[in-house]
């Protein structure tokens, strides 16, 4: 099926044989090119990363959306698990062929945003195009691959030739043909718009690239449209949670010779060409409902119940769409820094997203002034919940680099952040009775539905405490994404809650719905 056939919206995922083939790098460069071409292009990330929708963000100018299969379905992570089985009956064969098949409708709503407000949406792939959640099955599901089915992206195929010839056909062939048992359940294809060679030699070594993925062109349809070089090619720096964030190289981000760099090394005409992108296709106003990412404190206006958001250098991993969800339950978020500001602005709730409070460890101490209100917004029983680094922030100290540091004291506990990696993954939680609201909570025990929500989790933070203290409660009942029980995780001490896990706003809607709705009462 051809391209034309395929597209209804000029879309395209950036995808690669392998992580460190230069995703990242080439997107930007494209976004770059294409918006320095006047296309209103909206950008967006593939699975659970922060830092690299935030380099969208800074190239773009607007908020870059994180779009998950696996996390936008509110439920149980298991049904999964019975691919892993020596036998498949016929219901779990057709759950799970549900379940892989159709769109999420989390995911469906996400990008209608990015079509109501672009001329085209350039989406950025994770890991490898094939690689999926560890989720029992083996498949490779929740992959960049089965988000392109789902949504019909083409895709742009990176292939990182540094140390290799003749061999890149080999690997582009095999890529191209691949049709993972999921995708031939589903009945559908994958659509290549064309590929590119990444960490590009000298001529000679461009010379044999050409000549190999010439012939994977015969037999494939699918065309070499650029040669990356190694020589030349801008350096993004990284840290222990993946690259330096935007905020702090965007200095260093030239676009103009990011779409110089893009033009001289890939035939763009051709590629905008191979998914159907009208010349002459009338520009689109961005909506401007959301300011997430401007220079504005109110993330939406309307809504009887006012959230304060912190985001500030040392908390900016809150996902985009956040805003908007939250005004769509009726709330009104509005930021505030915990680095600058002596207090948080006049709200009825506070909430702490991840980011990087170690780094700012320092003057996040030194302002006592936001501490000391924080804990006159708690012993009045306002409603307070953190998220990983905000989490951190909310507990009694850190330790970092062999110094302590008191923080907020809300939770009577102490995180290490350390040089290894503490936790990585997807994660289903289930809420336990008492949360998310502090009276008894949707559960079995009260005669209703359990409360579930998806997210992922990855710090290098630990906590000293081996457990909670008696009079403290968990919060989450903790699965990953094969279902396997992980335990109790979090902690409650009155209206003030936290936890390592990362929500995901579409795959959280009731968890949301009732913390506000708790903030109501």
């Amino acid at each position: 099926m051809s391209v034309e056939e395929r597209v209804t919206f000029p879309s395209l995922l950036v995808a690669a044989s392998a992580s460190g083939a230069g995703k990242t790098l080439t997107t930007l460069a494209l976004l770059c090119a294409l918006k320095a071409r006047g296309i209103n292009v909206a950008a967006a990330k593939s699975g659970p990363d922060y830092i690299d929708a935030g380099f969208h963000t800074a190239i773009t100018g607007a908020p870059a959306l994180n779009l998950d299969v696996w996390m936008s379905r509110a439920a149980e992570p298991a049904a999964s698990r019975a691919t892993g089985r020596k036998h498949v009956t016929e219901t779990s064969r057709h759950t799970l062929t549900r379940t892989t098949c159709r769109t999420p409708g989390g995911l469906a709503r996400l990008f209608s945003r990015l079509r109501a407000s672009s001329d085209m949406a350039l989406v950025e792939g994770a890991m490898g195009l094939y690689d999926g959640a560890a989720d029992g099955s083996g498949e490779g599901l929740y992959s960049s691959a089965h988000l392109a089915m789902l949504l019909h992206l083409p895709v742009l195929l990176l292939i990182h030739a540094g140390g290799m010839g003749q061999s890149a056909g080999a690997l582009a062939e095999g890529f191209l043909r691949h049709r993972p048992a999921w995708l031939a359940r589903c009945g559908k294809e994958l659509t290549f718009a064309g590929l590119v060679c990444t960490h590009v030699g000298g001529k000679q070594h461009k010379t044999v690239l050409r000549a190999a993925l010439k012939r994977v062109e015969e037999g494939t349809g699918v065309p070499l449209l650029g040669l990356l070089p190694r020589e030349g090619a801008p350096h993004l720096a990284s840290r222990h949670l993946g690259l330096v964030e935007a905020r702090e190289t965007a200095l260093a981000l030239k676009p103009s010779a990011l779409a110089g760099w893009m033009e001289a090394n890939c035939d763009i005409d051709a590629l905008l060409a191979r998914i159907s992108f009208a010349k002459k296709r009338p520009g689109r106003k961005r909506k401007t409902g959301s300011v997430f990412t401007g220079g504005g404190t109110v993330a939406h206006h309307g809504g009887k119940i006012r959230v304060g958001i912190a985001r500030d250098a040392a908390f900016s991993f809150c996902y985009a769409d956040l805003p908007d969800l939250l005004a769509e339950l009726g709330a009104q978020g509005v930021f505030f820094s915990p680095l600058a500001d002596a207090a948080p602005p006049a709200c009825d709730a506070l909430y702490f997203p991840g980011g990087y409070p170690e780094l700012h460890a320092r003057e996040l101490a030194a302002n006592t002034a936001m501490l000391d209100a924080l804990r006159v917004i708690a012993a009045q029983g306002r409603p307070v919940y953190g998220e990983c680094g905000g989490y951190i922030y909310l507990m009694r100290s850190l330790r970092y680099g062999g110094l302590d540091y008191a923080f907020a004291g809300l939770l009577p506990l102490t995180s290490i952040v350390g040089e290894t990696r503490a936790a990585l993954g997807y994660r289903g939680v289930r809420a336990l009775p008492g949360w998310p609201r502090r009276t008894d909570g949707p559960g079995k025990d009260a005669g209703r539905e359990w409360l579930w929500a998806r997210g992922h989790e990855f710090h290098y933070g630990r906590l000293t405490e081996t457990g909670l203290p008696a009079d403290r409660s968990p919060i989450w009942q903790m699965y990953d994404s094969a279902g396997a029980d992980l335990g109790f995780e979090g902690c409650r001490k009155g209206s003030v809650a936290g936890s390592w896990v990362h929500l995901y706003p579409e795959g959280a809607r009731r968890f949301w719905k009732a913390w506000l709705g708790g903030i109501a009462e």
